[in-house]
């Protein structure tokens, strides 16, 4: 795409128009009013700890908390001290969710879904990269744990125990009763796209 003389000048009117919003002070929040805690997090005086209790409990000795809904990635229930950063060659998570260790151990497996790859085959056409045009999502089962999932922590996080001065009005509806501990993601991968 060829940008004429007049195209350019448009652009930049609007990008001088844009990063030269309202200044107007009344309209503006203050970042302290931001969130649900009303405390500085940036200062060393603030203790975030007494607002939320992350357990310390070692593997297998904790009390798991329930899903909060139909298939969400399950809370970690044990400590996770030295278990950070969590990176593609060293993961401590993988040493004892790998299927063969947790069924020894008596953990807690990974789901089918780590080991299967979402991503479709892509075909090259010129400069351009397509994917197949179907209706179904690309599932492609996999011996090995998918790598696309060594980031444990983007999804899964420690469970906390805090008071909240928030209502809560939300309430769960699980289609099978194993919901609460277990996930079908697996089987329902298709779900609003056929």
């Amino acid at each position: 795409m060829k940008i004429t003389a007049i195209n350019f000048i448009l652009i930049i009117a609007l990008m001088v128009a844009a990063c030269t919003g309202s200044t107007n002070q009344d309209k503006q929040i203050d970042e302290d009013q931001l969130g649900f805690i009303i405390a500085d997090v940036s200062s060393e005086e603030t203790n975030l700890r007494k607002k939320a209790t992350i357990p310390d409990d070692a593997p297998g000795f904790s009390e798991k908390v329930n899903r909060a809904f139909e298939n969400a990635p399950p809370l970690i229930p044990h400590t996770t001290a030295g278990f950070l950063p969590i990176k593609i060659k060293s993961n401590i998570c993988l040493s004892c969710h790998m299927p063969e260790k947790a069924e020894e151990i008596n953990g807690v497996a990974l789901p089918d879904t780590h080991f299967t790859n979402l991503r479709p085959d892509l075909n090259k056409n010129g400069e351009l990269y397509t994917a197949d045009d179907s209706e179904s999502v690309h599932t492609e089962k996999m011996t090995e744990f998918n790598n696309a999932y060594f980031n444990c922590s983007q999804c899964h996080v420690p469970q906390t125990k805090i008071t909240a001065e928030i209502e809560n009005l939300f309430t769960p509806e699980f289609r099978e009763e194993f919901g609460l501990t277990k996930s079908d993601l697996d089987k329902r991968i298709e779900e609003g796209i056929k």
